[in-house]
């Protein structure tokens, strides 16, 4: 007799699978789901969208570059040392990045199962769902197929 626990699948700080339970670790709470119940697994990336504070922090761009020009002895060399700096620091945080979400069917609702933008991770919970849930129906006789 075996005193194992249930298999384990993944182990992340972000999410667990175990052959019976999905769960992934969300900021304020962490969210389960019965593995046996979920049905019509799909992946879904999910476009770049725009941050809420991208025009903020443009418009606070602008502002301190019309400052500059004003107060600065040669405001054409500052300007674009200026620019030449904090564009690439605008382009970097006014677009999120790309996530990756496990959308399903759990108890007749279409619901989140987990969300990244890491792509090796989102690919290795995937992955591990994926064996969780084909392990769960196999029978003791394999998957049940007759031979020809």
């Amino acid at each position: 007799m075996s005193t194992r626990g249930p298999r384990t699948y993944y182990l992340g700080s972000d999410a667990e699978v175990t052959e019976a339970l999905f769960t992934w670790h969300t900021s304020p709470e962490s969210v389960s789901f019965a593995v046996a119940e979920l049905r019509h697994v799909g992946l879904v990336q999910t476009p770049a969208r725009t941050r809420p504070y991208a025009p903020h922090l443009a418009a606070g761009v602008l502002l301190s570059v019309a400052a500059g020009w004003t107060l600065l002895a040669h405001p054409t060399l500052y300007v674009i040392a200026f620019l030449t700096i904090a564009g690439p620091v605008l382009a970097y945080f006014w677009r999120e990045p790309r996530r990756w979400e496990l959308h399903a069917q759990y108890q007749g609702s279409a619901v989140v199962l987990y969300s990244s933008a890491d792509v090796r991770v989102f690919n290795q919970v995937g992955r591990a769902l994926r064996r969780a849930m084909e392990d769960g129906r196999r029978t003791p006789w394999g998957y049940g197929l007759a031979a020809a």
